[in-house]
């Protein structure tokens, strides 16, 4: 599989979560290095973070800025999973915790002119 057809599949799986496709590319940079060390190890120091972690980091920024709040992390991380605060995404499907219903997939209408009109490339 190409680099290409497996950032399409990972971005079409993301969207089943309820993600925008424009949310998850503001995500990815493509000129943006990982540093790793020759061995394959990241540096030391630096801290390692799962995509799902990177990703509520992400989407705290978002939130905070369109209900005017300033939840940290983990005030943010408690907030969802007790259910205190709504958030637009499965949550509970991100994390693991709920099955991912691929059968949804064949059911998903994207707009494809509004992406393109909004200068992102769609294939």
């Amino acid at each position: 599989m190409t680099n290409s057809a497996l950032k399409e599949s990972a971005l079409e799986k993301l969207e089943k979560l309820g993600l925008t496709k424009e949310e998850v590319l503001s995500l990815i940079d493509e000129g943006e290095e990982t540093i790793v060390m020759e061995d394959g190890e990241p540096e030391e120091g630096t801290e390692r973070k799962s995509w799902q972690h990177i990703f509520l980091e992400e989407h705290l920024g978002y939130y905070n800025t369109r209900y005017g709040t300033n939840y940290e992390f983990d005030e943010y991380y408690d907030g969802i999973v007790n259910g205190k605060l709504d958030v637009h995404f499965k949550w509970k499907q991100l994390l693991g915790l709920e099955k991912v219903d691929y059968g949804e997939a064949e059911k998903v209408n994207t707009n494809k002119q509004k992406f393109i009109d909004h200068g992102h490339k769609v294939e």
